[in-house]
């Protein structure tokens, strides 16, 4: 028999009392689980294409999504009841759509939105991730790859991190590109061009415009320039060896018209008098919309922060597109350039350094004094012309023609400041200031053809590229040279940080007249036909691999010169998680012609091209739904066949290697906030001749760079934002011997804006500390001290 005591009762109604609840709360709970529901949608634009990318608001429950790259959105755990979706976009009138929601049912919403997906990229406020996090490019392979599937390493820097940061010229730009370093507006054989340092190689001359050939010894303007692509490794196998180097490329991809008119007209001024003023307007030019235009345009003038010293710039780019009809697109483009600048450079004369002078800020240079005049400039006029005629050939066949050719006209006039041993020992170092003058020319025309198709074999699915290929290059040069322009007034050399008399451009120009002849004349005449085959082949899912190779004829019709080369590149991608994370390696191919020479024993010989080859492998990931997008990737490039000279000759056995590893993160950890940050460590070493195991000049070994910007999206202070972040790099060497050091830095701006559909105001201070540093290529050039800029942009 069972017996309860009165203690026992009292703990078994206690006991039953618990258990009522626990299972009234469960009751409840599972009610609760049973009374929600959730909403599937998909986003679709008028042209059927999907929604990607695009913000969805449930403001009942203060939630938001972003739609994938199929225009998918859910929200789970919803409670039954009927709820609003806001699709809002600056610039259009919000989206709303009805949807009711069951109790344990998914509910369907489709949405449509009124404008093409490529519309809705110019708005200026969209996603956080499709604007940073997204690396999609038609360019880097010349196929339909996303980046999990391209087993190459590329970045891309879009216009919208340009304008948040007010970047008013290449160099700005460019410093937020992970990999890159000592970026400078730089010499460039006869004219003003960009000078860049990737993987360890000096990229000068690497300028590549819409994956096509274009003058890369002249500036341009960055107001027509949509995304900045920097494509590592090299890559001769698809863009040739013309414009490209062994560490990489830099391809301007330009704003392209759109359906709908917009436009907008900027101001900025700042520091140092900088005063521009930028339009972007884009419109049909049809009520049918198959003719759409677009033009952008940019004037610039400003002092510089030295005594010395100023620019003025003009610039123009109309663009054109007509849809023809479903199959046929006709693209054409022109950039007309305009420029003026001070073009001074600082390097190496007869100084020995020594244990107490043996880093560029031993010296101790003044860096608000220039040494010239604002009359010494270099001018440049170009003109890029581009077309291109997309047609469909089938659902699987693509055919592609691009024509593209460039016209510079330069009139140059440099100041080189060579430091020069003192004639008393103990005293500083002396300047001497060259003064050079080119008038030069050059002209690149380009014409390929594409064609690109996909198609199974079996269960393989196969992306093959076939392209051909003709470019020209010529150039025209004469140089003169003032070895010493303070020689004429009795003295050889100049103090440094003393008074040197101001360049006198009448008397220079007669010094120049005086002369019998130039000091030297180049004249190139380049041609190149190339063919290449490119195809990648899905084994799986998610392993797949590529094959590519070009067969390169060069002529040099200026030497007689005929050479024939093939340039191979291989790759293979594994997907470890789907659309996630992939694991990829490659090997590619760079190769330099590298003309005739006279060998020992006195006999001219045509050496055979010299070659890069790259091993390299790596992890990309692209996690929370696009939000965050990273790779870490290690390389090795060595280097054969280079001309060396011993003696007095050339002898072609010159090897170098450059390895390293290099990471980059883009992130939108949620919304509002942008991260992008990078870090790369090179180790550039010649393993040959009278420098062997040394470190090519201009080549640091840690280079690194981050910006973070905060954006209020909601409440009433939205539109307010905040950006932070800056570059640094460590020391590099001014020579190839190493006995001279141009010191590292770390630079910092920072930026404050507030952004409405129709104006954005921005201020930003750059070089936050005030910091004196140097950039280095073959010269060493003085970079800008603390600036403040100011833009305001009305949109229409």
């Amino acid at each position: 028999m069972f017996f309860i005591t009165t203690k026992s009762k009292k703990e078994y109604l206690k006991a039953f009392l618990i258990t009522v609840l626990v299972l009234s709360l469960s009751t409840t709970s599972v009610f609760a689980q049973n009374n929600r529901g959730s909403i599937r949608g998909k986003i679709t634009t008028s042209d059927q294409k999907a929604g990607e990318a695009v913000t969805v608001h449930l403001p009942a429950l203060a939630k938001s999504v972003i739609s994938d790259e199929s225009g998918i959105f859910f929200f789970n755990n919803i409670p039954s009841g009927t709820y609003d979706l806001q699709i809002s976009m600056d610039g259009y009138k919000p989206i709303s759509k009805n949807v009711l929601v069951n109790s344990g049912q998914t509910s369907a919403v489709s949405i449509q939105l009124d404008s093409s997906l490529k519309e809705l990229e110019e708005v200026v406020v969209v996603s956080g991730a499709k604007k940073f996090a997204e690396k999609k490019s038609e360019y880097v392979s010349r196929l339909p790859l996303s980046n999990l599937e391209n087993p190459q390493v590329y970045t891309i820097v879009p216009k919208e991190l340009f304008q948040e940061q007010i970047a008013v010229d290449f160099r700005s730009t460019l410093n937020t590109a992970p990999g890159i370093s000592n970026v400078a507006q730089s010499v460039g054989s006869g004219g003003v061009g960009l000078s860049v340092r990737i993987r360890g190689f000096s990229g000068n001359g690497s300028s590549v415009r819409n994956g096509m050939n274009t003058n890369w010894v002249t500036m341009s303007d960055p107001s027509n320039v949509e995304s900045l692509e920097v494509i590592k490794g090299p890559s001769a196998t698809l863009f040739g060896s013309t414009l490209t180097t062994y560490g990489g490329l830099v391809n301007r991809v330009t704003k392209k018209p759109f359906k709908t008119t917009k436009g907008e007209v900027s101001y900025t001024t700042g520091s140092w008098a900088l005063s521009r003023t930028t339009i972007d307007y884009n419109t049909a030019l049809n009520d049918d919309k198959t003719m759409l235009f677009r033009v952008n345009a940019a004037l610039d003038d400003q002092k510089t922060w030295q005594d010395y010293g100023k620019s003025k710039t003009f610039f123009v780019a109309p663009s054109f597109t007509y849809l023809a009809n479903d199959r046929l697109t006709f693209d054409f483009d022109a950039e007309i350039y305009s420029g003026s600048r001070n073009s001074s450079y600082i390097g190496l004369g007869n100084f020995t350094p020594s244990s107490t002078i043996n880093s560029i800020n031993d010296l101790n240079f003044d860096f608000k004094k220039s040494y010239t005049s604002d009359d010494l400039q270099s001018e440049a006029k170009t003109t890029n012309i581009f077309a291109r005629a997309t047609y469909k050939l089938s659902d699987q066949w693509v055919s592609q023609t691009n024509f593209s050719n460039a016209y510079t006209d330069n009139n140059a006039n440099y100041l080189f400041l060579l430091i020069n041993n003192n004639p008393d020992a103990t005293a500083a170092p002396l300047l001497q200031r060259r003064l050079m003058t080119i008038n030069s020319t050059f002209k690149t025309s380009q014409i390929q053809q594409n064609f690109t198709g996909t198609f199974n074999i079996g269960s393989m699915k196969n992306r093959l590229l076939l392209g051909l290929d003709y470019t020209y290059l010529g150039t025209n040069d004469i140089r003169f040279l003032v070895n010493s322009y303070d020689l004429t007034a009795g003295n050889d050399l100049t103090p440094i940080n003393g008074e040197a008399p101001l360049i006198n451009i009448e008397k220079y120009h007669q010094m120049i007249a005086d002369m019998d002849a130039p000091y030297l004349v180049n004249t190139r005449d380049l041609r190149t036909t190339s063919a290449y085959v490119s195809n990648v082949i899905n084994f799986t899912d998610k392993l797949l691999a590529m094959a590519s190779v070009r067969f390169d004829h060069y002529e040099d019709r200026s030497t007689g010169q005929n050479q024939n080369f093939f340039s191979p590149k291989m790759g293979v991608v594994y997907q470890v998680v789907k659309d996630k994370v992939s694991l990829f390696g490659n090997y590619m191919n760079g190769f330099a012609n590298t003309g005739a020479g006279e060998v020992p024993g006195g006999v001219i010989v045509e050496f055979k091209p010299e070659q890069a080859n790259q091993l390299e492998g790596g992890v990309k990931v692209e996690l929370l739904g696009g939000k965050l997008n990273g790779t870490l990737s290690y390389y090795d490039i060595k280097v054969k066949d280079k001309v060396r000279y011993d003696n007095g000759f050339q002898i072609q056995d010159g090897t170098q290697s450059s390895k390293g590893f290099e990471a980059d993160l883009i992130a939108n950890p949620f919304r509002g906030l942008h991260v992008i940050m990078g870090y790369g460590y090179n180790e550039s070493v010649y393993t040959s001749g009278a420098v062997n195991g040394n470190t090519p000049y201009g080549a640091p070994k840690n280079v690194a760079n981050l910006w973070m910007s905060y954006k209020i999206l909601d409440g009433s202070a939205k539109g307010i934002g905040f950006g932070f972040g800056g570059n640094t790099q460590s020391d590099c060497f001014a020579n190839d011997n190493n006995n001279f050091t141009v010191n590292g830095y770390t630079v910092m701006d920072a930026t404050v804006f507030y952004e409405k559909p129709k104006f954005r105001i921005g201020l930003k201070l750059n070089n936050i500390a005030n910091k004196e540093y140097w950039t280095n290529g073959f010269w060493s050039t003085m970079m800008p001290t603390r600036q403040l800029v100011a833009n305001v942009t009305f949109k229409f």
